[in-house]
C-alpha cells in the first residue's frame, strides 16, 4: 500500500500579528515594478502576507516594520500611505 500523502494548504505568517494561517485566509502585498505596494497573489517578487480581517494587523505591521522586513528594504511615508490606500481598496472590494 502506498504511503498517504498529506495534501494541506500552504501556511503563511501575517507580518502584523505574526500568526501562522492558511494562505487562503491572508492577503498578499507585493511591490510593483515601480516600487509601489500592490495587493496581488500573482505579482512578481517578494510578498508580505497580512490577515484579511481588518485594520488591526495593518497597523501592527506598520508599527513593527513587518513590510520592511518582508521586502528587505526601507519604506518611506509615501510607501506606507500607498499601503493604506491599497488596503482600504481591498477591504472595500471584499465587502461588495
Amino acid at each position: 500500500m502506498p504511503p498517504t500523502v498529506d495534501i494541506t494548504e500552504p501556511q503563511r505568517t501575517c507580518v502584523g500579528c505574526r500568526t501562522v494561517r492558511p494562505q487562503s485566509t491572508l492577503v498578499r502585498y507585493a511591490l510593483a515594478a515601480n516600487g509601489s505596494p500592490v495587493v496581488s497573489r500573482t505579482a512578481a517578487g517578494r510578498g508580505a502576507w497580512l490577515c484579511a480581517g481588518g485594520e488591526t494587523c495593518l497597523q501592527k505591521a506598520i508599527k513593527r516594520r513587518g513590510f520592511e522586513r518582508a521586502w528587505k528594504r526601507p519604506l518611506t511615508a509615501a510607501d506606507y500611505e500607498a499601503l493604506r490606500i491599497a488596503h482600504e481598496a481591498m477591504m472595500a472590494n471584499m465587502s461588495n
